[in-house]
């Protein structure tokens, strides 16, 4: 496939020094691809993760509960 893009003038002018401008013209596109779809790929986790979360909890509620279950815990240690 052939692709023709515009690029300032000093830009081209580094290009055009590359031994071989087309690959590595292919290169960049490449790794930018592929960044670009990790960076979609972390942000769908982190939706994902975030949906999972329930809106009417919150985390000091989370931690008060977890705090009476060790001392529940705890309470049933030191009976036996």
């Amino acid at each position: 496939m052939q692709l023709a893009i515009e690029l300032p003038d000093e830009l081209g002018q580094e290009l055009l020094q590359h031994p071989n401008a087309q690959e590595f013209v292919s290169q960049a596109i490449r790794k930018m691809l592929s960044e670009e779809k990790k960076q979609l790929q972390a942000k769908q986790e982190l939706l994902s993760l975030m949906a999972t979360i329930p809106k009417t909890v919150s985390l000091a509620d989370e931690l008060i509960q977890q705090r009476r279950v060790e001392a529940k815990a705890e309470q049933m240690d030191n009976i036996q």
